[in-house]
């Protein structure tokens, strides 16, 4: 294990996260404010603005959903909320499927955003609190045999 000084990492969505709530925003903006047509072309503010807390939602979802990892614990954000793990209360790490689960003495928390490729990541940012992992390694496409 090493007693470096650890690092504050961050796990978030990937950027690619914010294109469809783009798309959200752009499609729903004239719903909202569409007029029902026997007013002319005027905007019509009314109960249709409803239609924006859509990617409203999204866009909180999108930017508050993270794992804060650094010397003193984990920290999870939910959309709305939050949940601090001291490294004194965390057991263990648990990966089931594409998931990674905080291990704690009273049940398993999901650390959002953190995958298995990126637990050698997690555990630098520890500070020596969880065991050292090897770095990914990337596979290449297989190989093409010829027919002879």
């Amino acid at each position: 294990m090493t007693t470096a000084t650890p690092e504050v990492r961050v796990f978030r969505l990937p950027a690619m996260t914010w294109v469809p709530v783009l798309f959200l925003w752009v499609g729903s903006i004239p719903v909202a404010f569409a007029a029902d047509g026997s007013e002319g072309a005027r905007i019509r503010v009314g109960l249709g603005i409803l239609v924006l807390l859509i990617p409203a939602l999204a866009s909180v979802f999108v930017a508050r959903t993270a794992t804060v990892v650094n010397g003193a614990g984990l920290l999870v954000r939910a959309p709305f909320g939050k949940r601090v793990m001291p490294w004194n209360d965390v057991r263990g790490l648990s990966v089931t499927g594409r998931s990674v689960y905080a291990v704690l003495r009273d049940g398993a928390v999901r650390l959002p955003c953190v995958r298995v490729s990126m637990l050698s990541e997690l555990a630098r940012a520890s500070g020596g609190r969880l065991p050292e992992m090897a770095d990914p390694v990337l596979k290449g496409p297989p190989e093409r045999r010829r027919r002879r």
